[in-house]
């Protein structure tokens, strides 16, 4: 920003020469974020002139930045600095459009910056800040517009030409964009010119040019000027699909499985290029295509033995005596490995109702073989015990996997009997006990093997997640803080808030079903909210990257994750949230309807269970008080914004005198809060990320699989 240009002004909004000189050091502490300096330059001008719009809007702008909770009070200020320079300052303008987006309003701050740019057309931190909003909303015709600007003004920028390249190929242009990337100067460095290499061959293949595509990889590759292979070989690949030329697909796709043997859709396509009526491994086939199929997994399996992947895929294939065989194949080295991840691998199988009744009979002759003479039927060699633990292991997957629960149940409880020091054994019998309708004896198990390795954090997350679905909330919250919790202040127990800022959806999620079911409709909707904050919270993370992307040359990842975020709200997290949300709101107004106060049911712990103290959340648009959201969630909203919602609460921020104390003593090699080193590195190990995060974005009547890095009994 810049001080507007004296002819565009009143000549009562003109400074004198010494403001004048403080006003630009206003926009400078501003964008170093030193914002209680900004805001004391800005009370000293207003002093000797209390009606300079742009230090108004200045001011208003750096209120919103120090504090949240003053959104009205600074809107009013800047609101009131732009009718004091009657609308003829693209400074207040742009101030306008700045706090419009850190509103999350785009709409509003491009038209703010539109403006501006009427006053001043040629500016260019107005004309970036556009583009970056105009990206955001993926307004390309728009963005084409703006970087077409830019270009004219800084035509020798190297990220001039790539934005502008970018706009036009987000809009399908793809011959200017083709035309951008030839006409800027050419990188220096050895991994830039490869990524623009490979996204000009990006865009070749969008526009269907496969025969330039394939001619420019040539090219490319000769001269070494390509360092990424594979992504080169799938373009290459493809232009060949389109071009009807199957055959010399098929052998790119087999070279790049020479690169990556355990990659899935590189055997898929390898396999489509050759048959492409196989839409999914486990679709229905003639006999005949089969055979083929079969017959060309073969051929591939003896260039590549190693893949597993490809050995997996047989069993999805194959059909009677030969599927019979590859199981055998395929499942015995796992078995005598003790592979945890041996369950979940065939689920898949079991669609096939042929393959299951087969792997039943096969399954069984397994476990009274080795039951009887310890070793696998047909074969002389005497197993290990922990052999046939696993077949007992297999045993109770396979019937789980056909909803036969108590046998599946008997299985496991045996396997337990026979090793109880497994800790995947009481997860899983968890499970079945969870299938069977018996929440708290599932909740025992799980803890059971939580308490086999405290260190284990899926363990951990396991059972924080069944203390939710038994509907103790304290206890999981509890078990949450040992990896999840930060330090409690004046010897209080630790908190668990940090959860929502490290985005445990799946917490949230089970957390507020809990609520649900205790009859805490509020609360329930509380959690769940939280969600779509977390998506919102991704998508504004984008910001980061629009202008680094361009700068480190990275273009392919970049629309990649553009295009993402275009199709973020339909992960299967945010639709399960969404679900829940609109039932709750149904809930919401049927009770008023009634008449029934609903915030009578919201759940209160007791004294000793209650929640430790924390900081106060700060107000925004989207989230209200604590103590305000349940009276409001009475009624019925219009929107889901005015859907009573429970901002995080957050952790008190540490002042000044919080962080002298964490200053060391360099003679007793101990804070001054009396904690030594490796406290701290406890401390900080509690606040990483529980890897069971991912855990939870199952369906819920399908519970999630096992990890396969447990350990194996002795």
């Amino acid at each position: 920003m810049a001080t507007s240009a004296a002819a565009a002004l009143p000549k009562d909004q003109i400074l004198p020469p010494k403001e004048a000189s403080l006003f630009k050091q206003i926009l400078k502490m501003f964008e170093n974020k030193q914002y209680r300096g900004a805001l004391k330059s800005c009370n000293h001008i207003l002093k000797k002139c209390p009606d300079h719009g742009e230090t108004l809007a200045m001011k208003g702008l750096t209120l919103s930045s120090l504090d949240s909770s003053t959104k009205d009070e600074a809107h009013q200020l800047i609101k009131l600095g732009l009718t004091k320079c009657k609308c003829k300052s693209y400074v207040c303008w742009h101030v306008y459009g700045l706090f419009y987006r850190n509103n999350k309003d785009y709409e509003q701050a491009i038209k703010c910056y539109r403006n501006a740019l009427n006053i001043e057309a040629d500016n260019l931190q107005i004309l970036r800040d556009l583009a970056l909003l105009q990206v955001q909303c993926m307004d390309t015709a728009g963005l084409v517009r703006t970087r077409h600007r830019l270009l004219e003004l800084r035509p020798t920028v190297r990220t001039s030409w790539l934005g502008f390249a970018l706009a036009h190929h987000l809009n399908r242009s793809y011959q200017t964009a083709l035309k951008a990337l030839d006409s800027q100067e050419a990188p220096e460095h050895p991994y830039e010119i490869s990524e623009l290499k490979l996204y000009r061959a990006m865009i070749l293949l969008e526009a269907g040019q496969y025969e330039e595509v394939l001619r420019f990889l040539d090219q490319a590759t000769e001269h070494n000027e390509v360092l990424d292979l594979p992504a080169a070989l799938e373009f290459r690949a493809k232009a060949l699909l389109a071009l009807g030329r199957a055959e010399d697909a098929s052998k790119v796709y087999v070279e790049l499985l020479k690169h990556q043997p355990e990659n899935r859709n590189y055997l898929l396509g390898h396999v489509q290029s050759l048959h492409p009526n196989l839409k999914a491994w486990n679709d229905e086939l003639p006999d005949s295509e089969r055979e083929a199929v079969v017959a060309l997994l073969q051929k591939l399996a003896d260039d590549i033995p190693k893949s597993h992947v490809l050995q997996r895929v047989f069993l999805d294939v194959a059909a009677g005596e030969l599927f019979e065989q590859k199981l055998k194949e395929f499942l015995k080295p796992l078995v005598r490995k003790t592979v945890p991840a041996l369950c979940s691998v065939l689920k898949t199988l079991y669609s096939s109702k042929a393959k299951a009744a087969a792997m039943t009979r096969i399954f069984s002759e397994w476990e009274q073989s080795l039951r009887t003479h310890s070793k696998f039927p047909d074969e002389d060699v005497l197993e290990n015990p922990s052999t046939f633990l696993w077949i007992l292991v297999l045993q109770a997957a396979h019937y789980y996997r056909i909803d036969d629960y108590p046998r599946a149940l008997q299985y496991i409880t045996d396997a337990i009997a026979h090793t109880p020091t497994v800790e995947v054994l009481h997860v899983f019998k968890g499970r079945v006990l969870k299938q069977l309708g018996r929440p708290a004896e599932a909740l025992e198990a799980v803890e059971k093997a939580r308490l086999l390795d405290t260190a284990d954090r899926f363990l951990n997350g396991k059972s924080v997640k069944y203390h939710l679905r038994n509907n103790d909330i304290k206890g999981a919250e509890r078990t949450a803080a040992l990896f999840a919790g930060q330090p409690g202040e004046d010897g209080k127990p630790p908190t668990t808030y940090n959860v929502v800022e490290m985005q445990w959806m799946w917490y949230e999620l089970e957390e507020g079903d809990a609520f649900w079911r205790m009859g805490d409709i509020l609360t329930a909707m509380r959690r769940w909210l939280l969600i779509d904050k977390h998506f919102a919270d991704i998508e504004e993370d984008q910001f980061d990257f629009h202008t680094y992307c361009l700068r480190k040359s990275t273009m392919r990842a970049y629309v990649d994750m553009l295009r993402f975020e275009r199709r973020s709200h339909s992960h299967r997290v945010y639709l399960r949230a969404a679900e829940r949300v609109v039932k709750g709101y149904l809930h919401i107004f049927d009770a008023q309807k009634r008449g029934e106060d609903l915030n009578a049911k919201v759940v209160h712990f007791t004294s000793k269970e209650a929640h430790p103290p924390a900081a106060a959340p700060e107000n925004t648009s989207a989230d209200s008080s604590a103590a305000e959201a349940p009276a409001a969630a009475a009624a019925p909203p219009k929107s889901p914004e005015r859907v009573p919602s429970e901002s995080p609460v957050k952790p008190r921020p540490k002042s000044g005198k919080d962080k002298g104390a964490k200053e060391k003593d360099t003679k007793g090699g101990k804070d001054k809060d009396g904690k030594g080193t490796k406290d701290k590195g406890k401390e900080k190990e509690k606040e990483k990320k529980d890897p069971a995060e991912e855990d939870g974005e199952q369906e819920e009547e399908e519970e999630e699989e096992e990890p396969d890095t447990k350990k194996k009994p002795e």
